[in-house]
């Protein structure tokens, strides 16, 4: 039977029906086989349908029937083509004891490919075989009374077709069958956007992946590594999305689009993900713009790029102003007001010789050749420079220019800051030495030596300094001579004079005692230099006293004065004592959510028996006590001073379960590293910090004495890093130090100095996260200058700043040079400091100025961090605060680390 005018166009996505209950028979019966098949229309589940039914078994003879579809046109692309059944079987054994032999709960299913419809002619021969169909449930005759017959869903794939029809057929062998609807669909991937691509409606394959580019949507662009790819599976879906594309410069990204950036605002390239407000002092007043121009007189310099503000030149440099040292004039003045919003501010100096006061009153020439600015006359730093070769009593005028990076890019010139002086002398003043004339209760006269006469077109005066414990003052004279009065009688003051000339005020002469007479009594002095002799009077100093006499009396009161200091430092000290160990006891009687709060240091060795008899508890103050019972020992990963370290898990009950490091003690140690082991418990279990490592107990009841941290799976830092070499990008070393930084940053804000920071005491964690550790050797600054005095010990020299090595003395600035070495080991992944230089080597290099190298591909912002903290002056390094800040930056701004170093070995 053919049936006719099929709904059979399958070039959409979406599946289509043989709808047989709106369909009409058509044609005439050309081949018996067929006959058998009838179509009806039924109740089933309580809807009327349209459907064909064949029960071959009940009219007996032939089960050999067939029903065959019309012509379906396939179109001429090759695909995959799928057929779902809707079906219902009756169970065989409905029919009873008496039921027919043939009777089968199957029937076959197949396909014939025809790039044409050839009619009503069955031709049987050529169809292929798909599947044999069997029936997941079966209905009864109770079923059909009921209505409620069970219906079955098959579904199968006729392969991957070629031609541009097909016919399906349906072959009965004696199956009591109703087919109620067949569809005849296949698979596409529809078309898709992803990662701003446009993927077109694309055909899957059996059993493969198919591969297909992508467009990249509107103002977005394909990454440099090529076009996005997705593969569509034969499942119809979208698989394995490799790359995408990326909105070009002017524009971000919002809702599988690419979107101009606003007014105001610009994206310059594809690293940015979002458009960004355009920098101070610069605007973008059109959409989609990919840099942002700078107002009028504001400027960018060159190298800079469009993430940078504008800025603009500094203003005229303030306060200028001179004075002269042992015949060098120096220049000094403030930097400008107005800096243009930028750091890198350098200045420049000129010079005018003039004939008149000023210049402008008369013809001015440069300066001559013999004029030497030092440490130069252009591209200063610091706001002050020495001027050598000078003449006497000639007028010079100055003026000082301030100049940054964007200085010369606009029209107007530098501003100036001009200083005018007329020269005297210039030689350096001869050292003045104060002569005591006379003396009386409230007054001393005094005259001095080296005074020079007053030098043509200058005025030369004098200034003294007088001071006592109750007073001080300043007084100026024109004459080498001077009368004090309205001081108080029998006191001792300590007097200096100075010259002031044109070019400054010059040195002060020494310190000089003199002591005004008792009351009642007065002194003339000879005009010998070195020489007094008493006055015949009534009231004469020292009156009827021998000269041994005097001395006994000098030296009874000298001695007094011994004593009284002795008294005064022995108390001093008493008192220090007692604050200490009222401090201490205060911490043993506050409860232990306090200790978190009031943690005070406690050195175990200091004075173990006046503090701790037992160290271990010392220890037990600052952490807990852990049961062995809670530890499982497992694989041993290193060995330290004390023992072996080993991996193992904390079981504590009602508690997760964590991996830990176990720090042991051999139980053949002295009593000194017991001492050392649990001092480094209580230093650790003071600490609260993400990058300190964390202690979580002790154990100190049982041997082997252990410390329990928490478990690094890195392992050290330097062996991380030699592992993993060009692995890691700048922005992860600059992490990884900024968590250093963190760390240490906490440690100084409470005054300990870690004394040991190198790459081997910084253990790594499974994400990258840094944590400072080995406290063995860490000490709390208590005095008031912030540094630490050890008195022997071995130094790692090849990380210790010079002061540390030469005098022994540790403070926050020397671990900030330890800050630096670990810098260049992060650099350098794991490369040692100096290489095979040795110890005297290394010392010997940096007291001469040189420095490490930067490593190599080493970006210079990094390495100029590392070369502030190996300043020789300690108070010329930076803080922990203001590297940690610098990092922070230096993150946030990745393009900054694209600047490789040059190398400068000072």
């Amino acid at each position: 039977m053919n049936l006719g005018d099929f709904d059979t166009d399958l070039r959409t996505v979406s599946s289509r029906k043989w709808g047989f209950g709106e369909q009409m028979m058509t044609g005439n019966v050309t081949l018996t086989c067929l006959w058998q098949w009838s179509k009806m229309q039924q109740m089933l589940n309580g809807t009327p349908l349209y459907m064909f039914q064949d029960c071959a078994v009940q009219g007996g003879g032939d089960t050999d029937h067939w029903l065959r579809s019309n012509w379906i046109y396939r179109g001429e692309e090759d695909f995959q083509v799928f057929v779902e059944l809707q079906f219902t079987m009756r169970d065989c054994k409905s029919f009873g004891e008496a039921g027919p032999l043939g009777c089968k709960e199957t029937f076959n299913l197949l396909y014939m490919e025809s790039d044409q419809d050839v009619g009503v002619q069955l031709r049987r021969p050529m169809f292929q075989k798909v599947t044999t169909v069997a029936a997941d449930e079966s209905f009864t005759i109770r079923d059909l009374a009921s209505r409620l017959v069970k219906m079955n869903t098959e579904r199968c794939s006729l392969g991957l077709l070629t031609g541009r029809g097909l016919y399906l057929a349906f072959q009965n062998p004696g199956a009591c069958m109703t087919l109620v609807s067949v569809r005849v669909f296949y698979l596409r991937c529809p078309e898709a956007v992803h990662g701003l691509a446009q993927f077109p409606d694309t055909l899957p394959r059996p059993a493969k992946l198919v591969e297909v580019a992508g467009t990249c949507l509107p103002h977005a662009q394909a990454s440099p590594s090529g076009a996005p790819l997705m593969h569509c599976s034969s499942e119809g879906e979208w698989l394995v999305p490799v790359g995408r594309c990326h909105c070009e410069p002017g524009y971000e990204e919002g809702g599988e689009r690419c979107h101009a950036c606003p007014s105001g605002s610009y994206r310059a390239n594809v690293d940015s993900p979002h458009c960004l407000k355009c920098p101070q002092h610069s605007m973008a007043e059109s959409e989609g713009a990919t840099f942002c121009t700078c107002e009028s007189g504001h400027y960018r310099a060159p190298g800079e790029g469009p993430q940078a503000a504008c800025t603009r030149p500094p203003s005229v440099p303030q306060n200028l102003s001179f004075s002269v040292s042992e015949a060098q004039l120096s220049l000094h003045w403030a930097p400008p007001a107005d800096m243009g919003g930028r750091q890198d501010v350098r200045y420049s100096v000129g010079c005018s010789q003039c004939r008149g006061a000023v210049q402008g009153e008369a013809p001015c020439q440069p300066c001559a050749g013999n004029v030497r600015f030092s440490p130069g006359a252009s591209e200063l730093t610091m706001p002050a420079v020495r001027v050598e070769g000078l003449e006497p009593y000639a007028n010079y005028t100055f003026h000082v220019e301030a100049h940054n990076g964007v200085s010369g890019l606009g029209s107007s010139k530098p501003a100036s800051a001009w200083l005018s002086i007329h020269m005297g002398h210039t030689e350096s003043p001869p050292g003045l030495s104060l002569r005591l004339v006379r003396k009386e209760p409230r007054q001393l006269e005094l005259t001095w030596a080296g005074s020079r006469p007053r030098s043509p077109g200058g005025n030369l005066t004098y200034e003294l300094h007088v001071l006592n414990q109750d007073e001080e003052r300043y007084q100026m004279v024109l004459e080498p001579r001077v009368l004090l009065t309205e001081l108080q009688p029998d006191t001792t003051y300590i007097i200096r004079v100075r010259m002031l000339t044109p070019l400054g005020p010059g040195p002060f002469s020494p310190d000089h005692e003199f002591r005004t007479s008792p009351p009642g009594g007065w002194l003339i002095l000879g005009s010998a230099p070195n020489t007094c002799r008493p006055r015949e009077a009534s009231g004469t100093l020292f009156q009827g006293l021998t000269g041994g006499e005097i001395v006994a009396i000098i030296f009874g009161m000298l001695l007094g004065l011994g004593l009284l200091l002795g008294i005064f430092v022995f108390r001093s000290r008493k008192r220090r004592q007692l604050q200490q160990q009222r401090q201490l006891d205060c911490v043993t009687n506050v409860n232990r959510g306090d200790k978190q709060r009031l943690k005070p240091y406690v050195d175990l060795l200091a004075e173990p028996m006046t503090t701790y008899e037992d160290p271990a508890r010392g220890a037990l103050d600052f952490t807990q006590e852990l049961d062995p019972a809670w530890l499982i020992v497992d694989t041993v990963i290193g060995g330290g001073e004390f023992g072996e370290v080993y991996q193992g898990t904390l079981r504590i009950p009602s508690q997760d379960c964590k991996t830990v490091a176990i720090k042991t003690l051999k139980n053949t140690s002295p009593d000194g590293q017991w001492w050392n082991f649990l001092r480094e418990a209580t230093i650790m279990g003071q600490f609260n910090h993400p990058h300190i490592l964390h202690l979580e107990g002790v154990v100190t009841k049982r041997k082997p004495i252990m410390i329990i941290t928490e478990f690094m799976e890195n392992g050290a830092l330097d062996a991380f890093l030699r592992e993993r070499e060009d692995q890691l990008v700048p922005a992860q070393l600059v992490a990884m130090l900024l968590g250093i930084a963190s760390g240490m940053t906490y440690l100084s804000d409470h005054n300990y100095v870690h004394r040991d920071l190198a790459a081997r005491n910084i253990l790594v964690s499974q994400n990258l996260c840094c944590k400072v550790s080995d406290f063995g050797l860490t000490r709390l600054l208590d005095n008031k200058d912030g540094t630490y005095e050890t008195q022997g010990g071995k130094i790692p020299i090849r990380w210790t700043a010079p002061e540390a090595i030469a005098d022994r003395i540790f403070s926050t600035a020397s671990d900030v040079w330890s800050f630096g070495i670990v810098m260049w080991e992060v650099l350098s992944f794991g490369d040692k400091p100096y290489g095979e230089m040795s110890n005297q080597e290394v010392m010997q290099s940096i007291k001469d100025g040189y420095r490490l190298p930067p490593p190599v591909d080493c970006p210079a912002a990094l390495y100029e961090l590392m070369k502030n903290c190996w300043a020789y002056n300690c108070d010329h390094r930076p803080h922990f605060h203001q590297l940690k800040t610098q990092l922070e930056r230096l993150l946030n701004t990745p393009h900054t680390l694209r600047t490789m170093a040059n190398f400068d070995p000072k």
